[in-house]
């Protein structure tokens, strides 16, 4: 939706998409969670509001996620976690892109015929990668490690709501057992982004060596 909106600038479906991603990121998680559960499982009754749903069996792990049920009770807490990382995703590619497509190489591009769809998705894509992945390892620490308020709106019996009712037990191992997992997490994210920075700028590769 970013590389749309930045190809479009000005346009309906560039206003709407800034729109939605302002929204995205502006409504609080707490009320925005209640609302999914207000519209999605009272008044349309399609989704199921609390729980984790009946577990089944995958390659011999009991799991809710390997029955329909588990994935049905999986859908709004993932929405709601996603929404506000997907507006912050969505800006920061359109602008990567608006300040992308007038540069020479995709004049260039055009020149020798390419597709709108090869420039975007292939060179343009390139050049902005590399903020775009740096975001998206940070958004993606945070995700685990604060969805206490997800967890705590729908009844997800995980590892947020487990840290809460440890504080509210006063259960000091698993709060520093929590921690020391959290700070882990946080440290293979920042290697793995440093690792696709090589990946996908040869020039990193190149100073280091």
């Amino acid at each position: 939706m970013g590389l749309w909106a930045g190809n479009r600038p000005g346009t309906m479906v560039d206003e709407s998409i800034m729109t939605g991603s302002i929204l995205g990121f502006s409504l609080p998680n707490f009320w925005q969670g209640m609302m999914l559960i207000m519209i999605f499982a009272v008044w349309l009754g399609w989704l199921p509001s609390t729980g984790r749903g009946e577990p089944g069996t995958i390659f011999g792990i009991t799991t809710s996620f390997a029955s329909w049920d588990g994935i049905r009770h999986l859908i709004l807490p993932a929405i709601n976690l996603s929404l506000g990382n997907m507006a912050v995703i969505i800006r920061l590619t359109r602008t990567g892109v608006q300040e992308t497509l007038p540069l020479d190489f995709v004049k260039y591009a055009r020149a020798r015929g390419l597709s709108e769809r090869r420039i975007l998705m292939v060179h343009v894509m390139k050049i902005i990668l590399i903020p775009i992945v740096t975001v998206i390892g940070i958004e993606f620490g945070t995700l685990v490690a604060f969805a206490v308020v997800t967890e705590t709106i729908f009844a997800w019996p995980g590892v947020g709501k487990l840290i809460i009712d440890s504080i509210s037990a006063l259960d000091r191992p698993v709060v520093v057992a929590y921690i020391l997992v959290m700070v882990t997490l946080f440290i293979a994210i920042n290697l793995a982004v440093d690792v696709a920075y090589s990946l996908l700028d040869p020039r990193i590769r190149s100073r280091a060596t």
